[in-house]
């Protein structure tokens, strides 16, 4: 039996937005799920009103009004627990409310159209080459480190297909964001 451990590629494909979540710190678990109780959808936020009434239990009207200081902490441990597709909102919140900065400093890079780190694309949009996608996410790893780790790890667990030519970067760490 081998010791080595899995590229984080290998981790996304296996464990899709988990592994990236195992990726990430308490601070910015619970900084993802003040952002999405902040700004989730409504078929979203219900969902996660249920959970954490039963979890904390409370009835859903009553857990509507908890402030997010209070329910932060809570829902980022009961998030793993959550369906996939709800899962994926933390990760996806955390970026738009968190990290748009990062997000527009990756897509100017990579030269695709957004509007404020949300990309704008025409339906027949190419997805970027790998000379167009990795150079940049290398360079923002380097300036950002782990946290634009948990952002490129977000686009592969979005779209892997569009985001091909930036996989291979994610192949250079291991599973628990060492570099490899």
């Amino acid at each position: 039996m081998t010791d080595e451990k899995s590229t984080l590629r290998d981790a996304i494909e296996a464990r899709g937005p988990l592994a990236v979540w195992d990726l990430m710190t308490d601070d910015e678990k619970k900084l993802a799920a003040a952002a999405l109780w902040d700004n989730a959808d409504r078929e979203s936020r219900s969902a996660i009103e249920m959970a954490l009434a039963k979890e904390m239990k409370f009835r859903p009207q009553s857990v509507k009004r908890l402030a997010t200081e209070r329910v932060a902490p809570r829902l980022a441990r009961l998030a793993e627990e959550l369906p996939e597709a709800a899962f994926f909102q933390f990760l996806f919140h955390l970026h738009m409310v968190e990290r748009r900065e990062l997000m527009v400093e990756y897509l100017d890079a990579v030269g695709l159209p957004h509007n404020e780190g949300v990309l704008d694309l025409p339906d027949d949009a190419e997805a970027p080459t790998a000379e167009a996608a990795a150079g940049p996410a290398r360079d923002l790893l380097a300036k950002h480190g782990r946290e634009a780790l948990v952002y490129l790890g977000t686009l592969a667990v979005a779209d892997a297909d569009f985001w091909a030519g930036m996989l291979p970067v994610l192949e250079e760490w291991n599973e628990e964001g060492e570099a490899i």
